[in-house]
């Protein structure tokens, strides 16, 4: 958090989200729906960018320099060293996001308290709970990122990780995408690129509960949960397999 880039890239963010109140003066009626889209969209990819990029270099860095052999020789397991990384930076990011999702939700909640002339409190009932919903399934794929750039960093050097994390993020938002181009399993070629979807995050279903999309087959809250669920899970799996992968490494 004291690197420069860090500040850079939150005041950023500050900055794009106190200009959405400008941005949306024409949106007759969708002024409160847009402000809340856009400022959540500024918030995920500034904390995207940010853990990618942290998680991405956190293993790879400490091997090339040779520092990891040291921290090594101390009595520290290789799976400390990978929870120690991964939720440190999750930490990291998970404080940028707090502060900007905060501002939002404050201002969110004064424009209308302003605009309708009511409460705090009223106004944090109409569009602050919405909005603190929206942002806590808009941090799982920044979760989702941060374990999958820890892992490939015990392997991959920074460009060659952020390559795969960029294709992976884009895929998995692009999920039903591929699926519905594949929709029956006939054969061996089907059958691989049906595994691969598997294993590729569904970002797109959580970036759209993170939106408030409407889900039309099942009740929101039980659809949320499901997410919930899929998300912690994904990252456990992701993040026992960065340990296992450790494990298997000679560091030198």
């Amino acid at each position: 958090m004291r690197q420069g880039f860090f500040c850079f890239v939150a005041g950023g963010g500050i900055f794009l989200i106190l200009c959405s109140f400008f941005f949306t003066l024409f949106a007759f009626g969708e002024e409160l729906r847009m402000i809340r889209e856009m400022g959540i969209s500024t918030i995920v990819v500034c904390c995207l960018f940010l853990a990618s990029l942290s998680a991405a270099n956190t293993i790879s860095k400490e091997i090339e320099k040779g520092t990891i052999v040291m921290l090594l020789s101390k009595p520290v397991d290789k799976h400390s060293v990978i929870l120690g990384k991964f939720f440190g930076i999750l930490a990291a990011v998970s404080s940028v996001f707090i502060v900007m999702g905060t501002l939002l939700t404050v201002l969110l909640c004064v424009r209308e308290s302003l605009d309708l002339h009511i409460g705090f409190l009223t106004s944090f009932a109409m569009a602050g709970y919405p909005t603190v919903f929206q942002l806590v399934f808009s941090f799982l794929p920044v979760a989702i990122m941060c374990a999958v750039a820890t892992a490939g960093s015990v392997y991959l050097n920074l460009i060659s990780n952020l390559c795969c994390c960029m294709v992976i993020y884009i895929v998995g938002n692009l999920a039903s995408f591929f699926h519905d181009l594949f929709p029956s399993v006939t054969n061996w070629s089907l059958w691989y690129l049906s595994l691969v979807y598997a294993f590729i995050p569904d970002l797109e279903d959580i970036g759209a509960i993170g939106m408030g999309a409407k889900v039309e087959f099942m009740s929101y809250s039980y659809m949320a949960s499901l997410l919930m669920i899929y998300a912690v899970l994904y990252i456990a799996f992701v993040i026992t397999l960065a340990i296992e992968f450790f494990e298997k490494k000679e560091c030198r």
